[in-house]
């Protein structure tokens, strides 16, 4: 591989920073909480929850409270659209992918040591953002390379646990989390910059049921991934570079109280905690191992979720859930990027479920409504790192919507 020339490698390193942040999802920042369909329809609202099967991906600790072999495959309909009016341009609509499935998959098992396991796969963080080209006018000139274009990220979380009853009211469970990113895209308008990376963290959850309340804490470690890729610089006449950097995903704290005042009504409170100040600083290094950039311009801020669910057992086999989040965004103003035009959201949602014998169908539908964000930067853009600048005033808009269905059987 031939050296870059000392102006484009200062260039790359720009691109580098312009390159920093993700992808928009449908929670703050680019998570994607939706890890099952029963949470769908509770708008996530499942970690006190002990009778609803889906409620293991957000605490492996319920594995305790199903007994037997179960078998349940899920799928996650997004629809995302995305639209920015910057300062000094026209409104522009985001021409990227805006359908989205989502599988997610669980097998449990309990025995009669009061021991349970349950593997899950699922899609915590992701999604896209494309903008056209010349979308926003500060990029314009010599600028222009550095415009942003598509920002993407797909994984996968495998994710085994093993859980134990300590009685039958209370349980315990551990697990690891494996995050396997397929694909990174963070292109700029000339230049595409991809790579895929992996790297492991850890879980627990507690369930206690007293009375008709139980109560649900679960955490989920952060996530350090190396991303292994190349930066196609042949667009501004150099060459592909080989280079990796360091991606840390965030932990969360997930804590519920589920309140049964009958035996056919269930109503949940979750609060969450996403720690996505670890989205601070990204280091880029080529394969002989010398610094191309280091940028330190996110700095984004921990954020909480409030999540409420309510379930009505209508007869024996039918189940009605709905559920209402509110999401506050990580992303302050003063590093704002279109990258990921992240805004305070609300979220709406309402499934059902149908047992059948020792099949189990469940559907659902949210609707998540995304603030406008109004970005007005007093920071002028100098042809470096453009978050947090003048070069991404204006308005930004997103409209999202799920589907979700599943099936689960028990044997």
């Amino acid at each position: 591989m031939r050296h870059l020339h000392s102006w484009n490698k200062k260039l790359l390193v720009t691109i580098i920073a312009c390159s920093a942040p993700i992808s928009l999802a449908n929670a703050s920042g680019f998570r994607v909480p939706e890890v099952s369909v029963a949470g769908t329809a509770a708008s996530n609202a499942l970690v006190a929850t002990t009778d609803e099967l889906g409620s293991i991906a957000y605490n492996p600790a319920a594995i305790s409270f199903h007994e037997g072999r179960h078998v349940m495959a899920g799928l996650n309909s997004i629809s995302y659209d995305t639209a920015v009016t910057p300062t000094g341009g026209t409104y522009t609509e985001g021409n990227g992918e805006n359908n989205f499935l989502i599988p997610n998959l669980l097998v449990s098992t309990t025995g009669d040591n009061n021991l349970g396991f349950a593997l899950l796969v699922n899609s915590p963080f992701g999604l896209e953002t494309r903008w056209p080209d010349e979308t926003f006018p500060q990029f314009a000139g010599a600028a222009d390379p550095l415009e942003p274009q598509l920002s993407r990220i797909k994984m996968i979380n495998i994710n085994p646990n093993v859980s134990y009853k300590i009685d039958k009211d209370s349980s315990v469970a551990f697990g690891i989390d494996f995050y396997d990113i397929v694909d990174l895209n963070l292109n700029t308008q000339a230049i595409p910059v991809r790579g895929t990376g992996s790297g492991i963290g850890m879980n627990f959850g507690v369930l206690q049921r007293v009375g008709n309340l139980s109560f649900g804490l679960t955490y989920r470690s952060s996530v350090s991934t190396t991303i292994n890729g190349h930066f196609d610089a042949r667009g501004i006449g150099s060459s592909v570079i080989s280079a990796k950097a360091d991606l840390e995903f965030p932990d969360i704290l997930q804590l519920g109280v589920h309140y049964k005042p009958t035996d056919n009504i269930g109503i949940e409170f979750n609060a969450d905690r996403t720690g996505w100040s670890s989205f601070d600083e990204i280091k880029v290094i080529d394969s002989t191992g010398n610094t191309l950039g280091s940028i330190s311009s996110n700095n984004w801020k921990n954020v909480w979720a409030y999540r409420f669910g309510f379930n009505w057992k209508i007869n024996s086999g039918t189940k009605l859930i709905l559920g209402y989040s509110y999401d506050n965004t990580p992303q302050p103003d003063a590093t704002f990027s279109a990258r990921v035009p992240d805004a305070d959201r609300q979220l709406f949602s309402i499934g059902a479920s149908h047992q059948i014998n020792d099949w189990k169908i469940e559907y659902a539908y949210m609707y998540v409504d995304v603030d406008d964000r109004n970005v007005n930067s007093a920071t002028a853009f100098a042809g470096g790192d453009a978050n947090g600048t003048t070069a991404y005033n204006g308005t930004y808009e997103s409209d999202v919507s799920l589907i979700g269905v599943s099936v689960a059987l028990k044997f």
